[in-house]
């Protein structure tokens, strides 16, 4: 069916691809109906998401699908790699077709359903992340938060890096070079363009606030590797699998 279509011009469009994601779909309501033929509560929830953005290239580095607008991919702190649609159906509690613009995370869900559950937590320690009960049952409901974090210490499509979001201003804080890049969402959803020499206190006060984030949650950070080899270090990376040359 998909073969048929004619591509979109500037984008890698994949039968195959295009295949799997009608599939994703019709497996998604065959499982909404199967709850609903089993009666399963009185208004259950069922909530979809994915843990990260689209991967844009396969193993043979073929360029399969495309986050744009957004920069990046899975594995990187770009909004490409973090930021992703979360669908929610909620029997007789959300409205068909409504939309929520407040950001959340995936670590809001587990207080969310003990909430509404009516469980309470043995954690001795703080829980991370905070429920989305009441922004669920209605959009303009707001959090009692201005912040959200990332850590990604490791090489992964991307350079060892920490972020967070305060409001609609992101910080990407790279740990290879000490390089910060500064991004303002509500007008530069792409992040084409750094704003850290342009908002210099603005960049210094977020990047203090993520080191207190990290201290706070003892976040691990990348060390130096005893065994690091520059001539072998893109081997993995090499372009369709292939080791690329050393340079002179």
């Amino acid at each position: 069916k998909y073969e048929q279509k004619t591509p979109m011009p500037g984008y890698p469009s994949l039968p195959e691809y295009a295949g799997l994601l009608e599939e994703l779909d019709q497996s998604m309501g065959r499982i909404a109906q199967a709850v609903d033929r089993a009666g399963i509560g009185p208004n259950p929830l069922i909530v979809f998401l994915s843990d990260n953005g689209g991967l844009e290239h396969d193993q043979s580095d073929r360029i399969v699908t495309s986050n744009k607008p957004l920069r990046g991919e899975k594995g990187t702190l770009y909004e490409g790699g973090i930021r992703v649609p979360m669908i929610v159906r909620w029997t007789g509690q959300i409205a068909a077709k409504s939309e929520c613009e407040t950001p959340v995370i995936s670590y809001d869900l587990y207080p969310t359903y003990m909430e509404l559950a009516a469980v309470k937590s043995g954690a001795k320690q703080p829980q991370d992340g905070l429920s989305i009960a009441a922004l669920l049952k209605n959009p303009t409901a707001g959090l009692s938060r201005d912040r959200l974090h990332w850590h990604l210490p490791h090489y992964h499509h991307s350079k060892p890096a920490s972020a967070m979001r305060q409001g609609d201003w992101k910080l990407i804080e790279f740990f290879e070079d000490d390089s910060i890049q500064l991004y303002d969402l509500a007008s530069d959803p792409g992040e084409q363009k750094n704003l850290a020499e342009h908002e210099p206190v603005r960049a210094k006060e977020m990047r203090a606030s993520l080191a207190a984030w990290r201290k706070q949650v003892a976040a691990r950070m990348p060390v130096i590797n005893p065994d690091y080899d520059p001539v072998r270090a893109d081997d993995l990376a090499g372009k369709s699998g292939k080791k690329r040359q050393k340079k002179p």
